[in-house]
């Protein structure tokens, strides 16, 4: 009886298989990488969007004012203690069982908020998120998202 002679991978084909499965796995991880940070910029543009429509309920209700600097986005979720006291709050503005969440970005960070805005002319109120990086400025994924630039908004 003739017996064959079974071979192994060469470590040219071994390093080769290897290699392959390395690039795939890349480019998987990598799409899954950008489909993540472009899925929290859209739920941070929304959770902005759903913030803006809270503000101007709050304004609505109380005479065109909107909660100051220091009374911040929480004045949405709860009824601000220091002055001036809203005569007419009839919130929570926000979803309440998301409670603090609400105010925040998609990257777990506050919203920046000024009452008034500082732009030119000026705003009732400014509000940005720092994006991915948590830093000012910033391009591509890392960049801001303002309320007063329309390029951050969704389609």
């Amino acid at each position: 009886m003739k017996r064959s002679r079974c071979r192994g991978l060469s470590t040219i084909e071994l390093l080769t298989t290897i290699l392959g499965m390395v690039v795939i796995s890349l480019l998987f991880v990598k799409g899954v990488v950008n489909r993540s940070t472009a899925d929290q910029r859209t739920t941070t543009i929304l959770r902005m969007q759903a913030i803006e429509k809270a503000l101007r309920d709050y304004a609505i209700d109380n005479g065109g004012l909107f909660p100051t600097t220091k009374q911040g986005l929480p004045a949405l979720l709860k009824c601000p203690t220091t002055g001036p006291i809203p005569p007419n709050w009839r919130g929570p503005y926000l979803d309440s069982a998301e409670g603090q969440q609400a105010i925040l970005d998609a990257w777990g960070q506050p919203f920046h908020y000024v009452a008034p805005g500082n732009g030119n002319p000026p705003r009732c109120y400014d509000l940005w998120s720092n994006g991915a990086d948590k830093c000012e400025g910033g391009e591509g994924a890392d960049a801001d998202i303002c309320s007063w630039d329309r390029n951050t908004q969704l389609p």
